[in-house]
């Protein structure tokens, strides 16, 4: 009688401490899920912060954000050209 009472003490107290085991890596798994989340929502956040590129409205070619619009004329460029040519 006294080996089955004892062997029910160390099975009740395993049990026990399975459980309690299992619990504490269910809430350890919570904390880095969070830390996790955290961690993605910060690097998503300085990713929008820091945008290099943004589509141009009137091309829709991807230029730089901060850049000012370059206005190109042609006709000067290649008067440019011709009078730097003609010099040489």
């Amino acid at each position: 009688m006294e080996r089955v009472a004892s062997s029910c003490v160390i099975l009740i107290a395993q049990r026990r401490a399975y459980s309690v085991a299992a619990a504490m890596a269910k809430a350890a798994g919570r904390r880095v899920d969070e830390k996790a989340a955290v961690a993605k929502k910060e690097v998503a956040t300085a990713a929008e912060d820091k945008t290099a590129w943004v589509p141009d409205p009137v091309t829709g070619c991807y230029r730089p954000a901060g850049g000012a619009k370059e206005v190109v004329d042609a006709a000067e460029l290649r008067a440019n050209l011709l009078t730097k040519a003609a010099a040489n």
